[in-house]
């Protein structure tokens, strides 16, 4: 008998329509760990200020004698809150595995991550897909790439391609977590940054079969952004270099006009291609300073030190007792 204790973290965005199924299978693989490796299972749900009745339906649901812990955020803070809050509210498990509630993580997977967190002693087992083009296709599976390679250049850690918040992580791994003051949180870079001991497991995500995706293109590129901005400063520098070079080229270009106008009177001076020079110019110190606003605006909210989220409920139940926090 292992003894420990491990919370099952489900962050809940207007998941209604899946939350019935989603209910099922972790209550029938919480019965397969509870007797294959005798762990004490509970539940920690944060529901994202969802506007349909996914609250609801998680608090008429009867979780039988497994302890469950139901929260609500006052707004939709996003689902990097929702993760820091299902962290700090399962801190004193032994274990706790992060998930979707979209089924695209499948719970029976659950029990690979625990077999290897307690045969391997693995600090955290986490979930990385096999191939990107067949779930997000070609174009996405490139920008993709491109993101990793920048936000992994120049530190001392990686964040493994591929990787997602599907994973289970140990009591220290929280606590590493949980010591982490930042409030604009990037949890996958997070993960990497914290370090120990950690395994990857492929997986090939199911199809979204209720419901689509909150994550659409435009907020993708903000998530991007603000990984960026909160991990690597390789795009600082590439601007410096690309400085550089620019500088060499106008350089070398201006000495090219000095001498057509010296040597060559007859050449007629073209407007057109100066113009679209300085359009040229103005645009990508457009986009420097963009980028720059876009460091100096993160350590403008962070200094704040605003909390990263705010709770409406709190309800807490051992067995048939319900506590209302």
């Amino acid at each position: 008998m292992t003894g420990k204790t491990l919370s099952i973290v489900v962050p809940v965005y207007n998941e209604a329509a899946v939350l019935p199924e989603l209910l099922d299978r972790l209550e029938a693989i919480s019965g397969n760990l509870a007797d294959e490796f005798k762990l004490a299972v509970g539940f920690i749900f944060i529901d994202d200020g969802s506007s349909d009745d996914s609250f609801s339906i998680l608090n008429a649901h009867d979780f039988g004698p497994r302890p469950v812990r139901l929260l609500q955020f006052s707004r939709n803070f996003g689902k990097e809150a929702a993760l820091s809050a299902g962290i700090d509210a399962a801190r004193s498990a032994d274990a706790a595995v992060l998930m979707d509630a979209d089924l695209q993580h499948p719970p029976e997977m659950i029990t690979k991550f625990v077999r290897i967190w307690l045969d391997e002693g693995a600090d955290s087992v986490y979930a990385y897909k096999v191939s990107r083009h067949s779930s997000e296709g070609y174009l996405k599976a490139a920008a993709s790439r491109v993101f990793f390679w920048v936000i992994n250049r120049n530190i001392r850690y990686k964040i493994p391609p591929g990787a997602g918040d599907f994973r289970l992580i140990n009591r220290r791994f929280m606590k590493a977590l949980c010591s982490l003051p930042e409030s604009d949180r990037f949890m996958k870079g997070l993960y990497g940054w914290v370090g120990f001991r950690q395994v990857g497991l492929p997986l090939a995500p199911a199809v979204r079969e209720h419901g689509t995706s909150s994550f659409g293109a435009l907020r993708l590129l903000s998530i991007t952004m603000d990984a960026i901005t909160s991990f690597t400063t390789t795009p600082l520098r590439l601007m410096a270099m690309a400085g550089i070079v620019i500088a060499m080229f106008s350089l070398v270009y201006g000495l090219y006009v000095v001498i057509e106008t010296l040597f060559f009177t007859g050449v007629a001076n073209g407007i057109a291609s100066v113009l679209t020079l300085i359009a040229f110019f103005g645009g990508v110190q457009m986009i420097f300073l963009g980028l720059l606003g876009e460091y100096i605006g993160k350590s403008v909210q962070e200094a704040k030190k605003r909390p990263p989220y705010i709770l409406a409920e709190d309800i807490s139940r051992k067995g048939d007792v319900v506590e209302d926090r």
